[in-house]
């Protein structure tokens, strides 16, 4: 009885799937890759014809538009990027405008800023790149201690087939490595970078000050490329259900502002960063006139979403098989609602990853 109420419910007006947003963050050949946050430019490619092909690709502006109307194509498609990285010019863009893609890329201000990696990033190469690191890891701002195994030599530095962090055996390198970067994802910005100088020191390998991320005149050129748009992404990429209400305003509507005066655009799409949120910083972003906001919880949007909420669906690595089978299977499935968010994980101890898409920094 419970399936055909749901399938009836899906027949129904409001709850039949009307568009799926997809986000990516990262478009080059894989390397260390924890997050699985990047897709090769190959697949990448071949995504893109699928949705030129058999799908309606549409702008965020189009769709925030469609949706307060009701009136959205068929098989309705918007393409995102998180963060800003420098390959989503150089290897995304190309791909996108040749093919009359329309994609939104969200930029965190102060990550332009700061020049080098972010902190997860850098994470990374100082805990899973070495085979051998010392025993323990005691980090006094993050209040916690790690035990950090030799990784075999048969194991390598970090399988292909590895579970995601989060699915990561206790003991474990991975393990570790997890539960460090969510003790780094609870400090303030000046704390956690002085807390990766200690890892660093730890660890006897240097930060990385390699450049990844697109400079403010880069960000401009993507902006002017037909069909690419920016979308604000908070300062410093916070978790904001953890923020103050006056802190959260502050990265909410400085992002924006930031790429108002450096990038000379007027921005009205957020995305939260780690996909966190909950009801009341939902509320703040639509007081500060911001038209859509986007979460990482997965699924299709349909009219019950909320324009301040609105999923999207992670789609690095899936070969263009794969993806056009996804795509199809979100279009027919009950989409994914909620009246409110799962409340935001505290402890490394609990089950899976409330309010922050499980494989997204």
């Amino acid at each position: 009885m419970r399936a055909r109420l749901a399938a009836i419910s899906r027949r129904l007006p409001g709850g039949r799937p009307r568009a799926v947003v997809l986000v990516y963050h990262r478009v080059r050949e894989r390397g260390l890759d924890p997050w699985r946050l990047t897709v090769d430019p190959e697949i990448f490619a071949g995504q893109m014809e699928t949705l030129a092909r058999d799908w309606t690709p549409i702008s965020l502006s189009e769709l925030v538009e469609g949706f307060a109307r009701r009136q959205l194509p068929e098989r309705a498609v918007a393409v995102t990027f998180d963060d800003g990285y420098a390959d989503n010019l150089e290897t995304a863009a190309p791909i996108l405008v040749e093919l009359g893609i329309p994609a939104t890329l969200f930029v965190a201000a102060d990550l332009v800023d700061a020049g080098g990696p972010p902190w997860w990033d850098q994470l990374v190469p100082l805990l899973l790149e070495p085979a051998r690191l010392p025993p323990t890891l005691t980090l006094s701002s993050g209040g916690g201690r790690w035990r950090i195994p030799t990784v075999a030599a048969h194991e390598g530095r970090l399988s292909p087939n590895a579970p995601p962090p989060w699915e990561a055996a206790p003991g474990t390198r991975l393990r570790a490595f997890y539960e460090v970067w969510l003790a780094l994802r609870a400090l303030d910005s000046p704390t956690r970078d002085a807390t990766l100088d200690a890892i660093a020191e730890w660890a006897c390998v240097p930060r990385s000050s390699e450049r990844v991320l697109l400079t403010w005149e880069q960000i401009h050129e993507f902006a002017a490329l037909p069909g690419l748009a920016l979308g604000a992404h908070t300062l410093t990429h916070p978790a904001l259900p953890t923020c103050s209400h006056e802190d959260a305003r502050n990265e909410i509507a400085g992002g924006a502002e930031s790429l108002r005066t450096r990038a000379g655009v007027e921005v009205k799409q957020f995305a939260y960063p780690f996909g966190a949120w909950t009801r009341g910083v939902a509320r703040l972003v639509a007081e500060l006139g911001f038209h859509g906001a986007y979460t990482t919880d997965g699924g299709a949007i349909s009219w019950r979403s909320s324009p301040h909420a609105l999923s999207r669906v992670p789609a690095e690595n899936q070969a263009s098989g794969y993806f056009a089978d996804l795509l199809a299977s979100l279009a027919d499935a009950e989409p994914l609602e909620r009246s409110h968010p799962k409340p935001l994980q505290r402890s490394a101890e609990d089950e899976g990853v409330p309010l922050v898409r499980a494989d997204t920094p």
